[in-house]
């Protein structure tokens, strides 16, 4: 995929290159560049980029990763789409047999035929009249590749079998039917044969993914009288609408690069936001914000201002908004416009702009938001017992929306707010709250934003939490093997299993080198170290799957284990640490064996260590810390001499001279 793909040719398409001597240079994406120090090497072995500023390196993959914070499979499906390459391990099939890959060159040659509709002479003319007075200007028509949709019923029908005929002639394998079909461009006729087209007579908003390819579109009326008004394509393989924001293609860096998102509720509203300069602005499409969009928006910012109508809807909004965002590390603000307007109506105005900068000035903070109707409710209250209830109420939502899991400032600042209005101190707050337990989440339909997640570990995620891949100590796996008997995890002993399998990772081979294994022999790493001594379920699945490829006489890629992947969240933990692999062989130095000798023999030791302290063969009256104590006072006496230690408990077997042709031992423990 790297040799496939022209480096220079990609970075350029997200920032300005110019050639020195065999290199290019530019300003770096990943820090605050005054002067170029982006580098472009294309003329080694393998083309790469390095910044010596910041230090930011790496391939093709890497750039893809960290520009467009994608996980690796989609930086590789994203690479593989670019260079025409079929990736039969990463593409979905859907059941009829039509790829994404179809899917997409069906989206493109629509959106093709709406741009070149809209800029014909006579049949562009309306549509154009209709942009016109909507005040959307040629620069954005281009920027959101607004097109057309012909008024017939088989302008794009007809289109389709012509692109088909066309294919046939030359080289190039034809766009099936099906695949306009899947993404609901055409329709099939409810009496006899053949397709008819979906939009029609319709201005075309394409939808586009991260990359900018067109994945739906959103289509509004030009004839006063076409019902409905807006007509939006159904989700399909390509799209789903509550994990899609619209415009996030051509906001992402602004958001990068400001630190803050503003969402607004509508394609045109986004529209007028980037035409009046302010860009980084994305659009929800239909739905409510998801955690979905939040998480998407989590990794690329630190503050979203959401932008809602200030009519009941809008509010409505806005308190389930709260719901995504509250347990987030985002800060949220809520901006509602002045006198009932909305982004695309406000900016059209002469002080618009500057009136719309001003609402975004004053958006309140989620907290605010949160407070200020218990205010009204508190301050509204005829006695006692209402202003109680008013009270339990405001604790029973905090306690739902996770208040638990906030940080312990945040969770002050919340209760000082709640107790300057009430009189209550904070302290009693607090005891109350801790006897609120949060509700687990309720099982939601696809199409409703999903609840917070739950505070207790033990509680699995939902489907929607899941797939956002986000990474926790034990890295979100908890639930995919851990047995209630499970020993907990110390810090030290999850990092040292993180060290011997990035090393494994990032250069499985080592696994069957030969390592000191303490008296006097010399074992594979596989066997001193084989899967079951990794006690962290991401880790033992990772394990597994590198080790199983070995004892089948493979050589695991990490590209391979990362299409193999049970979850999303082990793909990212698996790229996670090939990076901390290859940082940690290249600052040693140490000769690799002897390095992963040393991580193998850490972790044994480690597990070891802490296996004493609850060991069952010990008098059980004893607390666990004087039989610890009392096994370390051993050791030391012992001495360093490795053949002194306790060995992990493992079938005896003799010493091998060819460490390739050796077979792991399954760890019967």
């Amino acid at each position: 995929m790297i040799e496939a793909t022209d480096l220079v040719a990609l970075i350029s398409e997200h920032l300005q290159l110019r050639p020195k001597g065999r290199e290019h240079v530019g300003l770096c994406p990943f820090h605050e560049d005054s002067k170029p120090s982006f580098n472009v090497v294309t003329h080694k072995d393998r083309p790469f980029y390095n910044c010596f500023a910041c230090g930011k390196a790496g391939s093709a993959i890497d750039f893809m990763m960290e520009f467009h914070r994608m996980s690796y499979p989609e930086a590789l499906q994203s690479l593989a789409d670019r260079a025409g390459i079929e990736l039969q391990g990463m593409v979905e099939e859907p059941g009829d047999g039509t790829s994404k890959r179809e899917l997409r060159a069906a989206t493109d040659a629509a959106a093709r035929l709406y741009r070149r509709h809209l800029a014909d002479e006579t049949h562009g003319k309306n549509a154009r009249a209709a942009l016109e007075a909507r005040g959307i200007n040629e620069e954005m028509v281009e920027q959101f590749k607004i097109g057309v949709a012909p008024d017939a019923w088989d302008g794009l029908a007809g289109r389709v079998v012509e692109l088909q005929k066309h294919a046939r002639l030359g080289d190039t394998p034809p766009i099936p039917l099906q695949a306009f079909i899947k993404t609901a461009l055409l329709r099939k006729r409810k009496e006899g044969n053949g397709q008819y087209d979906t939009f029609r007579n319709r201005l075309i908003f394409p939808i586009s993914d991260e990359m900018g390819r067109p994945i739906a579109f959103g289509g509004r009326a030009i004839a006063p009288g076409d019902e409905p008004k807006y007509l939006n394509s159904p989700e399909n393989p390509l799209f789903n609408k509550s994990k899609t924001l619209y415009a996030f293609h051509l906001a992402k860096k602004s958001i990068i690069d400001e630190r803050h998102a503003i969402v607004v509720e509508g394609y045109t509203d986004a529209i007028a936001c980037h035409q009046a300069g302010i860009t980084n602005v994305v659009a929800t499409l239909g739905t409510a914000l998801t955690r979905h969009h939040a998480g998407r928006l989590e990794r690329i910012c630190d503050r979203v201002t959401l932008v809602f109508d200030g009519d009941t809807a809008g509010q409505r909004a806005a308190d389930r908004a709260v719901e995504i965002f509250f347990g987030s590390r985002i800060d949220l603000a809520i901006c509602t416009l002045p006198d009932g307007e909305d982004p695309d109506g406000l900016l059209k105005m002469d002080d618009g702009p500057q009136r719309f900068m001003d609402a975004l000035g004053n958006a309140r903070d989620v907290l605010d938001h949160l407070v200020s109707g218990f205010k009204q409710a508190y301050t509204g209250s005829a006695g006692i017992s209402e202003r109680q209830n008013t009270i339990e109420s405001l604790l029973d939502r905090l306690a739902g929306l996770g208040f638990d899991t906030l940080d312990a400032v945040r969770r002050h600042l919340v209760l000082d707010r709640i107790a300057s209005l009430t009189g209550i101190q904070e302290k009693e707050l607090t005891s109350s709250l801790a006897r609120r337990k949060r509700p687990k989440p309720v099982e939601r339909r696809s199409d409703e934003a999903t609840p917070a997640a739950p505070a207790d570990p033990s509680v699995p995620m939902d489907n929607e939490e899941s797939e956002l891949g986000a990474l926790v100590d034990d890295h979100g796996l908890s639930e995919l093997e851990a047995k209630p008997t499970a020993p907990e995890l110390s810090r030290r002993h999850r990092e040292a299993e993180r060290r011997v399998l990035a090393i494994y990772l990032f250069d499985p081979t080592l696994a069957r080198t030969s390592i000191d294994a303490g008296e006097g022999t010399m074992l594979p790493a596989s066997e001193v170290c084989p899967a079951t001594q990794f006690l962290d379920p991401g880790h033992r699945i990772l394990a597994d799957q590198i080790l199983d490829a070995l004892d089948a006489g493979q050589t695991p890629d990490v590209g391979q284990l990362l299409l193999d992947a049970p979850d999303d969240r082990i793909g990212s933990l698996a790229a996670e640490l090939y990076r901390l692999g290859q940082d940690l062989l290249d600052n040693t130095d140490l000769e690799p064996a002897e390095l992963l000798g040393n991580h193998c023999n850490d972790l044994q030791l480690i597990a070891q260590l802490e296996r004493f302290e609850i060991d069952p063969s010990t008098d059980e009256a004893a607390p666990p810390g004087v039989e610890l104590k009392r096994r370390i006072e051993q050791l030391i006496e012992r001495g360093p001499d490795k053949a002194s230690l306790a060995r992990v408990p493992r079938p005896r077997r003799p010493m091998r001279i060819a460490a390739s042709k050796s077979k792991r031992m399954r760890d019967t423990r």
